[in-house]
């Protein structure tokens, strides 16, 4: 061939190359590559002929969406994992390639060196049979960008055996050139690198900066989350031991409704998904709205304004042991304050005989979020609550706080709730819940009882958003 033909074909090449746009492809997390050696290996050999497709864009709770990958005009989807080699010699990586929903279009199975990574002629067999499959099962469509990715070289001639007829000045010496030419043989089963042999394994591979831009794993352990719900409680106060001449007086509330807001951050999650990416910061604070407190004594009825308020902010870590699941253990530290206060108008009018509660203490506990699919976990929790304050103020019928009793006081609480997803980073959380504090009264003091006994049960509803 003469140095026109030649120059003739080179630019049929470049126009070729340059018309018709790199079929896209997404390659998928290897699982068992710890070190994702074996997956950079694949993205270094195919993005650099391929438009490579994040996982992140195509995938919907862990599956492939094939309404995503229709939007996003992804051609296939190749996925594996490395296991155990069949021949109980070291691994091997077993890779799929799906371009719809069923059976895998075609599979590999691939040895691995005693470093973990693929040889040059398995990576050389993988592009070859991708590039059967992204052009529809007839020649290798690797071309030369992609035979020089995947450890190979070919010439102009057997790129342009592959590229339809182009009309215009020497193009039929193009044609005629490319027809001469035998493109390379192609391995059709992968086997090990001789002994000494440096292969692509073993040396650096410089993958395409934009080839999984925007690509992250699933992530565990969120960043930052905010709920916004309603807590609906029954409370009843009640006392133990309770003598004739006690000024005390029993309360009971059927319901009451408090709306609640409750933060989460977890500054670590910002840098990684590790066991310390659990340990985070958590607020919570509910406040009743509209709570009267009816008083009736004969023709005397009172409804009096009355204030719940519960807040608490603490330290939680949440364990998990398998990184791969959402299952967690989380132990939790929490400061908190609770008050119960008949403190509203009528002014001058009391409850004479009913404790203020106004708590503030320690919480000690534990919750255990179950996972039962990626959208549903069961949660199930409870806490000791070590509270510090020492005295009761008794109301009188003025509305002051006229008498105090001094004591020790402890409580507990439990609850069990279901998380369920609905769209995106929103789900909603739902739980029933238990409460109890115990106040013993020092002994002695005229007009009070041995205990107290503070009760609430009933729900909390919840709207969350994390990410």
């Amino acid at each position: 061939m003469s140095f026109h033909p030649r120059l003739a074909a080179l630019g049929l090449l470049v126009c070729a190359l340059t018309a018709e746009a790199a079929p896209k492809v997404t390659i998928a997390p290897i699982t068992g590559d710890k070190r994702s050696q074996v997956h950079s290996q694949i993205s270094a050999a195919l993005c650099r002929t391929y438009t490579c497709v994040a996982s992140s864009r195509v995938f919907t709770k862990k599956k492939p969406d094939w309404n995503k990958m229709k939007a996003a005009g992804v051609t296939g989807l190749l996925v594996g994992g490395v296991a155990k080699a069949k021949s109980g010699k070291g691994k091997e990586v077993q890779l799929s390639w799906l371009d719809k929903p069923g059976k895998a279009a075609q599979s590999w199975s691939f040895p691995l060196t005693s470093a973990g990574k693929l040889t040059s002629s398995s990576l050389q067999t993988l592009g070859s049979d991708v590039g059967n499959l992204t052009s529809g099962g007839g020649a290798a469509g690797v071309g030369a960008v992609g035979a020089l990715a995947a450890g190979t070289t070919a010439a102009a001639g057997d790129t342009l055996a592959t590229t339809p007829p182009t009309t215009g000045p020497g193009g039929a010496g193009a044609m005629a050139a490319g027809a001469a030419a035998e493109p390379l043989p192609l391995p059709v089963t992968p086997t090990p690198p001789p002994p000494g042999e440096k292969s692509l394994a073993d040396t650096p591979v410089a993958v395409d900066a934009g080839a999984n831009q925007g690509y992250e794993a699933p992530r565990h352990q969120w960043r930052f989350a905010v709920e916004l719900g309603a807590d609906f409680l029954n409370k009843n106060l009640s006392y133990g031991n309770q003598a004739a001449g006690s000024i005390l007086r029993p309360y009971s509330a059927s319901l009451f409704i408090a709306p609640h807001l409750r933060l989460e951050l977890f500054p670590l999650a910002f840098f990684g998904d590790g066991l310390f990416a659990g340990i985070g910061l958590f607020g919570d604070y509910s406040l009743s709205v509209g709570l009267k407190s009816n008083f009736s004594n004969g023709s005397d009825n009172t409804n009096k304004g009355t204030t719940y308020n519960n807040w608490q902010a603490g330290l939680e870590w949440r364990l998990r042991f398998w990184k791969d699941s959402d299952l967690a253990f989380v132990p939790f530290y929490a400061y908190g304050k609770q008050h119960f206060l008949t403190d509203g108008d009528p002014q001058g009018v009391g409850f004479a005989g009913l404790p203020q509660m106004s708590l503030w203490g320690h919480k000690i506990g534990l919750r255990v979020d179950i996972p039962i699919s990626s959208g549903f976990w069961i949660i199930v929790g409870g806490d000791y609550i070590l509270w510090k304050t020492k005295a009761l103020a008794v109301q009188d019928s003025s509305g002051n706080n006229s008498t105090s009793f001094t004591g020790s006081s402890s409580g507990f609480e439990a609850e069990l709730g279901f998380h369920i997803g609905i769209a995106g980073p929103f789900s909603i959380r739902i739980y029933g819940m238990y409460s109890t504090t115990s106040f013993t009264f020092d002994d002695g003091q005229p007009g009070a009882a041995g205990s107290a006994s503070d009760r609430y049960l009933g729900g909390r509803a919840m709207l969350r958003l994390q990410f």
